[in-house]
């Protein structure tokens, strides 16, 4: 379905789906610069977070009023900052901190 995303790891042999559980089609998804993390943007107006080691959701970020369009993680010397774009035409910087995730930054 739209809310799957098929992706090629190396450990994974091959191709292989992946639920995001999104409730509306994925416009972006952006792995994390050591390709651990996955982000994906949806319909739905959220971005959710994924381990792709363990296949488990590590966030569900909601802030967007509209769907989400871009997702960009930032170099790993930034630290753990994820931005999101969306049809409420705002950005929204959000970091993440002992494992849990919040805005730091909204335009």
């Amino acid at each position: 379905t739209e809310r799957c995303i098929v992706i090629g790891l190396p450990m994974a042999n091959g191709l292989s789906p992946l639920d995001t559980a999104h409730q509306g089609p994925i416009h972006a998804a952006e792995l994390d610069h050591f390709g651990r993390r996955l982000a994906t943007a949806s319909a739905d107006n959220t971005v959710r977070v994924w381990d792709l080691e363990t296949r488990c959701p590590l966030a569900d970020l909601q802030g967007h009023k509209g769907s989400v369009w871009a997702v960009a993680w930032a170099h790993p010397s930034f630290g753990p900052l994820l931005a999101s774009a969306g049809e409420d035409r705002c950005v929204i910087i959000w970091r993440e901190a002992e494992g849990e995730w919040c805005q730091v930054v909204r335009s």
